[in-house]
């Protein structure tokens, strides 16, 4: 590789860029720049903040900050026992819901200006949802035995 070649390759990416104003006035330099700016003091302070808070502390761990702290009592049995896999179905159940009633109460709200296809779409959704319900209360994944 010779010099001559990158010196060339400069050249004319410099007149490229000359050509259609770039070095110059960028738009996305006068449109961003000013978001730049904002992450670059928001890192900053950011480590400002982590590197003071880190030298500032006084650390003195002792062995009741380090113990296991259970409600104010001392932990007894094993603190990583595993949980009923009826906790997850019912979490699973409530997120299920809550998300049917996000999607209800704008629809009961805006019913009168919907089409038939809004209407029936919702509908469909309700009945696969009303399903799924009946399906878990017979296989008995709502009963807490």
């Amino acid at each position: 590789m010779d010099i001559n070649f990158f010196v060339k390759n400069f050249l004319i990416s410099n007149k490229y860029l000359e050509e259609y104003n770039l070095l110059n006035s960028s738009s996305v330099r006068e449109e961003y720049f000013g978001i730049l700016i904002y992450l670059c003091f928001a890192i900053f302070l950011a480590l400002i903040i982590v590197i003071l808070s880190y030298f500032l502390v006084t650390q003195s761990p002792e062995t009741e900050k380090l113990s296991t702290y259970e409600c104010g009592f001392e932990a007894y049995g094993d603190t990583r026992s595993q949980f009923n896999v009826r906790f997850y179905i019912i979490a699973i159940l409530f997120i299920l819901f809550d998300i049917e009633i996000i999607f209800l109460a704008p629809w009961c709200l805006s019913i009168s200006q919907l089409n038939l296809l809004g209407f029936w779409s919702m509908v469909e959704f309700l009945v696969e949802l009303g399903i799924g319900f009946i399906y878990a209360w017979c296989v008995g994944a709502i009963e807490w035995s």
